[in-house]
C-alpha cells in the first residue's frame, strides 16, 4: 500500500505541475493521503518525510505554492526511482539478431520533410530528392521505413522502383513489414513486394512464388517469373511461358531461362534471336555466359551474313529485299548485342572476318539500315576488346570511312597511332577548320568538302571523349589528375605536346581544357589569364567554372587565387541581379564547389577568410564543400 500511495502522490504532482501549482491548496486528493504516509512512516520515516511535503502544499501560500510543489515531486521522483525492480525472472536466453541496419537515428527534420512528402504526394521533381535522400544514408533513419513500404505503391514508376532498392537494402528485418501485405491477385506494389521477399529470404518466399505463377494477376505473374530459376524444377515451368501468349510474360522468362546452361534452352534462346523480341533475348544471353550458346550465337551470325550475300551483290534492291535486309541487318545486331562484355578468341577471329569485309558490307542498304550498321557493331566491340592490328585496321578507313563511321575511325587513330603520326596525319585539318569557326557561306559544297567538315566536327569530339578528361563521356570529372592520369595510360592514349601549342594559338579553350595536364604549365597559365580577363570583363560563363576546376585539378600553382578572383566576380554578378525586378535565377556553381574540395586546408582557411566579402546566397552554396 505505501508505494501504492506515492504513485498516487505521482500522479497527483504531475496533474498540479500542469494545471498550476496554486490549485493545490487544500485539495482533497492529496490530504486523504496524509493519514496513510504518516501510518507508513512509523515504519519507513521516509514516507513520514513525504507526508509532511505534501501537508506543506495543501497550506501553502500562493507565491510559496510552486516551490513546495516541486520539492514533493522531486522527493516522490527519487523514491521511486531506488524502488523499481531491474530484470525478471526465469532462465536468461539470448535474442536472434536479424542484423538491423537502421543506425542513424538523429536525422534533423529538414531532411526527413521532403523526403516524406516526396513519398507522400504527386508531383515533378520527387524522385530526384528521394534518390538524393538514399544516397545521402538519410533512409537508415527508422522514421522512414513505414513510408519506404508505402512507396512501393508509388503510380510513378521510376519512384516505385527505386523504393524497391531501398526497402530491399533494409534486409531481413524489414520482411514482417511486407510478408502479410501481399496479395496473390494484387498490382505492381505487391509484385515488387514478392520479388524483395524473395530476395531476402527465398525458402520463406517460395510458396508464394508458385502460388502467383499459378493464380496470380498478370503483375504478380511477372514477379514470380523474376523469381524462378533457383531451382532446377524451374526449367519445366519456365519453358512453358516462354511460349505464352502474353509478351512480357515471354520477356521476363528469357532473363530466367538463360541462368540453365541445357541445350534445349540455348536453342530457344538463339531461336528468338530471329524474332521481335531479339534484343531483349540479347540482354538475357549477355548476362549469363556459356561456351555452347555463344558458339550457337556465331553460328547464326554467320548464316544471317550468308542470307545477307545476295544482296551484296545486287546494284539495286527492291522494296521486298530493302525490308529483308532491315530484317536481316536487325538480327546480326542483336546477335552481337550479346558478346559486349566478352573478349573470347572467337570473337576476335570473328570480328576479324568482318573488318576485312568493309566495302563488301558497306554496299548494303536497306529502308532504315545499311551494312555500316554491321560495321559499327564491330567497330565499337573492336575499340573496347580487339587486339592493336583490328584497331589499326579501323584507323586506316578514316579516309574514306562514310560519317556514320569516321568517329569511329579517329578513336581507334587515337588508340593505335603513335603520337606524333596522330599529329602529323589530322593537324592540317584543324588549322583550316579552326582558323574559321564561323565559316561564310560558300555556295554548294562538294562531297569531299562536306566530308572533310564531318571529320573536323568528330576530330573534336574524339579530342573530348579521351580518357584523361571527357566530361559527358565514360570519364567522371570528379576524379583526381591522377586518375586522369591513370586512365589516360590504361586506353594507351598520348597527345602529342603540339597539340597544345595549336589549341592555344587558336585559343580553343573546349579542346584545350579536355587535354591540359598538370604538366602542361604553359598552357594552365593560359587558362588562368582567360579566366582573369572574363572576370575584368564581367563576362563569366559556365565553361570558365569549368576551366578552374580544371586548374584545380591539374594543382595549378594559383588556383586559390584564381578561384578567388572568380567568386569575386560571381558575387558582383548576384549582387545585380538582386537590384532587378521579378524572380532571381543565380547561376549554379557546381563546379567551383568541386574545385573548392580539392583544395588543401590553408587554401580552405583562405577562402573561409574570404567569404566575409561575398554575396550570402553565394556563401550559402560554398559552405558544405568547405567543411
Amino acid at each position: 500500500m505505501s508505494i501504492a500511495a506515492l504513485h498516487q502522490v505521482f500522479d497527483e504532482t504531475r496533474r498540479l505541475a500542469i494545471a498550476g501549482s496554486n490549485l493545490a491548496a487544500d485539495d482533497f486528493r492529496l490530504k486523504k493521503l496524509i493519514p496513510v504516509l504518516n501510518k507508513s512512516g512509523q515504519k519507513a520515516p521516509v514516507f513520514a518525510k513525504v507526508a509532511q511535503s505534501v501537508e506543506r502544499l495543501v497550506k501553502a501560500a500562493p507565491k510559496e505554492s510552486a516551490a513546495a510543489l516541486l520539492d514533493l515531486s522531486s522527493l516522490v521522483m527519487a523514491i521511486l526511482y531506488t524502488q523499481g525492480e531491474l530484470g525478471g525472472k526465469g532462465r536468461i536466453k539470448p535474442i536472434k539478431s536479424i542484423g538491423i541496419p537502421l543506425t542513424q537515428t538523429q536525422t534533423p527534420a529538414r531532411l526527413l520533410k521532403p523526403v516524406i512528402e516526396a513519398l507522400s504526394s504527386g508531383g515533378s521533381g520527387r524522385l530526384e530528392t528521394v534518390r538524393k535522400a538514399y544516397q545521402q544514408g538519410v533512409f537508415q533513419d527508422p522514421r522512414l521505413v513505414n513510408h519506404a513500404v508505402a512507396g512501393l505503391d508509388d503510380r510513378y514508376s521510376e519512384m516505385a522502383e527505386l523504393m524497391e532498392k531501398i526497402v530491399g537494402d533494409y534486409g531481413p528485418s524489414i520482411v514482417p513489414l511486407i510478408e502479410d501485405a501481399i496479395t496473390i491477385k494484387g498490382k505492381s506494389g505487391d509484385g515488387r513486394r514478392l520479388r524483395i521477399l524473395h530476395r531476402l529470404v527465398p525458402p520463406k518466399a517460395r510458396p508464394m512464388v508458385l502460388d502467383a505463377f499459378e493464380n496470380g494477376s498478370k503483375e504478380m505473374k511477372l514477379a514470380a517469373v523474376a523469381c524462378l530459376g533457383d531451382d532446377p524444377s524451374d526449367l519445366e515451368l519456365l519453358m512453358q511461358q516462354a511460349v505464352s501468349k502474353q509478351r512480357e510474360v515471354r520477356e521476363a522468362t528469357y532473363s530466367r531461362l538463360a541462368l540453365f546452361d541445357k541445350p534445349e534452352v540455348n536453342e530457344l534462346l538463339v531461336s528468338r534471336l530471329k524474332g521481335e523480341e531479339s534484343w531483349r533475348v540479347a540482354s538475357a544471353i549477355r548476362e549469363q555466359y556459356s561456351k555452347s550458346r555463344l558458339k550457337l550465337v556465331l553460328e547464326l551470325l554467320r548464316g544471317t551474313l550468308v542470307e545477307l550475300q545476295p544482296l551484296l551483290d545486287k546494284p539495286k534492291l527492291s522494296s521486298a529485299e530493302k525490308t529483308q535486309a532491315d530484317e536481316l541487318i536487325n538480327r546480326f545486331q542483336a546477335g552481337w548485342a550479346c558478346f559486349t562484355l566478352r573478349n573470347d578468341a572467337a570473337l576476335q577471329k570473328f570480328a576479324k572476318e568482318i573488318l576485312d569485309r568493309w566495302d563488301d558490307l558497306l554496299s548494303v542498304r536497306g529502308k532504315y539500315s545499311t551494312g555500316s550498321d554491321i560495321l559499327q557493331a564491330i567497330v565499337n566491340w573492336s575499340l573496347d576488346h580487339g587486339k592493336p592490328a583490328q584497331i589499326g585496321l579501323i584507323a586506316s578507313h578514316h579516309v574514306d570511312a562514310p560519317e556514320e563511321l569516321i568517329g569511329s575511325c579517329l578513336r581507334a587513330a587515337l588508340q593505335s597511332y603513335p603520337a606524333a603520326t596522330f599529329y602529323d596525319t589530322f593537324s592540317p585539318l584543324y588549322r583550316v577548320y579552326s582558323g574559321d569557326p564561323k565559316p561564310k557561306k560558300r555556295g554548294k559544297q562538294t562531297a569531299q568538302a562536306k566530308q572533310e567538315a564531318h571529320k573536323y566536327v568528330e576530330f573534336r569530339s574524339a579530342i573530348e571523349n579521351l580518357g584523361r578528361d571527357s566530361l559527358f563521356g565514360e570519364w567522371s570529372w570528379d576524379a583526381g589528375e591522377g586518375e586522369m592520369q591513370a586512365s589516360q595510360k590504361k586506353n594507351g592514349v598520348r597527345l602529342d605536346s603540339r597539340w597544345l601549342d595549336d589549341f592555344v594559338e587558336a585559343r580553343d579553350l573546349e579542346l584545350l581544357v579536355h587535354s591540359v595536364s598538370a604538366k602542361d604549365r604553359a598552357a594552365l597559365e593560359f587558362l588562368a589569364e582567360h579566366l582573369s580577363h572574363q572576370v575584368n570583363k564581367k563576362a563569366i560563363t559556365f565553361d570558365d567554372q569549368l576551366i578552374a576546376y580544371k586548374l584545380s585539378a591539374c594543382n595549378y600553382r594559383k588556383r586559390c587565387d584564381t578561384i578567388l578572383a572568380l567568386l569575386g566576380g560571381l558575387s558582383e554578378e548576384r549582387v545585380r541581379i538582386k537590384k532587378r525586378k521579378g524572380y532571381h535565377y543565380f547561376p549554379n556553381v557546381h563546379w567551383l564547389a568541386k574545385a573548392i574540395e580539392l583544395f588543401t586546408a590553408d587554401e580552405r582557411k583562405k577562402v573561409m577568410t574570404s567569404l566575409e566579402n561575398l554575396d550570402e546566397t553565394l556563401v550559402d552554396e560554398l559552405l558544405p564543400h568547405l567543411q
